[in-house]
């Protein structure tokens, strides 16, 4: 147990050091050595932790993940956690703006596939459940996939500022598309419970 909570509090020494470091300059201009003199560790300790430094961006995008996850409820209304997500948007663009800068769109998004395909499987999964309907498990991810492709875009739109819509906007604009959308695929497509 120990071990694990040291661990945990160098991987977030690291992070805490990565994230100040962006605030200053580009992401691609930055080194594990810099990290490494900052932090006080060695780079075997740095390597030990991460295999580099897009190793330790990912797991700094999965950690703000888990608590945007937390702090909403997956099986609740989901407009709540997309509104969530745009605040977190808002409180973090010059961190984000900085991966996307350095990463290209492609990089930003492939660096958050996974967390927007885990969060349309919960809201896919919520309204199966909700309608007693459910989707092929092919067809559940190719629908994930697909959404998260079109809320990665609308997502790097509102991050760069190319959506001029309040929050409130996209947000109701979003929800509306995805449960209408997806209520009736799942009606279409899916076998009825019995």
């Amino acid at each position: 147990m120990q071990y694990e909570v040291t661990s945990l509090n160098t991987k977030r020494l690291l992070a805490g050091s990565l994230r100040k470091f962006m605030r200053e300059k580009s992401f691609s201009k930055i080194t594990v050595s810099e990290i490494c003199l900052d932090c006080g560790v060695n780079r075997k300790t740095f390597y030990y932790h991460f295999e580099d430094i897009y190793a330790l961006l990912k797991w700094i995008l999965d950690q703000e993940a888990s608590i945007i996850f937390e702090n909403c409820d997956l099986h609740g209304d989901f407009k709540e956690i997309i509104l969530y997500i745009l605040n977190y948007i808002d409180s973090n663009r010059q961190f984000l703006n900085s991966i996307y800068d350095s990463l290209g769109y492609d990089g930003l998004r492939e660096f958050l596939r996974e967390d927007f395909i885990y969060l349309l499987s919960s809201i896919i999964s919520m309204l199966e459940k909700q309608e007693q309907y459910y989707l092929e498990p092919d067809f559940h991810q190719f629908l994930c996939q697909f959404y998260a492709g079109a809320l990665s875009g609308i997502l790097k739109d509102f991050l760069t500022e190319l959506h001029p819509k309040s929050h409130e906007e996209i947000q109701e604009r979003i929800s509306q598309t995805l449960e209408t959308s997806l209520l009736s695929l799942i009606r279409a497509k899916g076998t009825k419970v019995s």
